[in-house]
This record gives structure tokens, C-alpha cells and sequence, in this order.
């Protein structure tokens, strides 16, 4: 393989790398608007795409390092820019994976708090008029029916 055709190969599978990282951010885009709406079923859908996705990332790397022109990253102007956009797009989605993963523990604490509001607990300790202690749900409190 001429070098020329070696460059060209390089460059395509920057292209490559960069169109599985734009859509990886439409697929964390996605995910984050079905953790909001805790739609379970659509999350695990997502992870499943995510997960193949992320293996034709890692795939797509390996093969690049492994390219014979991989020095020219650093030193080919147009191959220096795409590979900065990719790491500019990596770090893009690592940031977004971030704001999922909270959100995500955000509304997990929300359910919890809620939960021992609805079924009591030692968080729920109260005291009545003759100072001795109650606890156990005091929003389900008297409900006969």
C-alpha cells in the first residue's frame, strides 16, 4: 500500500470514528430524555445500542492505532484536526454520560425519599403528646379504605 493510500485509509477511518461519536451523542440524547421520564424499558433498549456502538468505537480505535501511518496524527495538519475533534467529541459525550448517571442517582433519591414517606421507617420517628416515640408511615396513618 502506497503511503498515499495509507493516509487516506487513516483519514477515512477518522471519519468513520467521528460519525460513530456524533451518533453516540444523539443516542445519550435519547437516553437522558427516557431517564427523565423513567421510561425502564426505553433505557435498557438504549444501553443495549449504546453498548454496540461503544465496541465499533473501541474497534475503530484499535484498528487506527494499529494503522502504519499512525505517527502522521501528530504531524499531518488535516489528520491533527480530525483527531482533535474526535477527542473534543469523546470528551463531549463522556460529559454527557456524566449528567445521565446523575440525573439518573437524582431521581433514584427522589423514589427512596418518597418510599419511606409512603411506608415509614426510622427516618420517620415522631413523638406524641406524652413523649413517646412513633414511627411507621404517617401519611397512611387512619386510612381504612
Amino acid at each position: 500500500m502506497t503511503e498515499q493510500s495509507q493516509y487516506q485509509s487513516l483519514q477515512a477511518l477518522l471519519s468513520q470514528q467521528t460519525q460513530l461519536l456524533k451518533d453516540m451523542q444523539a443516542l445519550l440524547v435519547l437516553e437522558l430524555e427516557a431517564v427523565k421520564t423513567r421510561s425502564g424499558d426505553k433505557i435498557i433498549e438504549i444501553a443495549q445500542q449504546k453498548e454496540a456502538l461503544l465496541k465499533k468505537v473501541v474497534e475503530t480505535d484499535n484498528t487506527i492505532a494499529k494503522s502504519p501511518n499512525v505517527e502522521a496524527l501528530t504531524t499531518e495538519p488535516t489528520l491533527v484536526e480530525a483527531k482533535q475533534i474526535i477527542t473534543q467529541l469523546l470528551e463531549e459525550c463522556q460529559t454527557q454520560n456524566e449528567v445521565i448517571y446523575l440525573t439518573a442517582k437524582q431521581n433514584e433519591v427522589a423514589i427512596d425519599q418518597v418510599k419511606m414517606l409512603l411506608l415509614g421507617g426510622s427516618k420517620n420517628s415522631t413523638y406524641d403528646a406524652y413523649g413517646q416515640k412513633k414511627s411507621g408511615p404517617t401519611l397512611t396513618k387512619g386510612i381504612k379504605a
